[in-house]
């Protein structure tokens, strides 16, 4: 990803940004790495949560169709 990366921690409001000249997939992973390492675990899950209703908010808003249901015959 080239540009800039903000990730925001809730409480405290720290600010990691990653920029770069070049695409570099390693450099992106360290910086991600070092960021969920920088979290608690109270602050990964409440993070996790956030992040799980958003997408059931998007599915919703956006009424995509439920999986079948498999029927299993007698």
């Amino acid at each position: 990803m080239l540009g800039i990366w903000t990730c925001r921690i809730m409480k405290n409001q720290k600010t990691y940004i990653l920029q770069l000249e070049k695409d570099d997939p390693k450099k992106e992973l360290e910086f991600e790495v070092a960021f969920q390492l920088s979290l608690t675990e109270k602050q990964r899950y409440k993070r996790m949560k956030k992040l799980f209703s958003q997408t059931m908010d998007n599915i919703k808003r956006h009424d995509y169709p439920k999986t079948p249901a498999i029927i299993s015959r007698p």
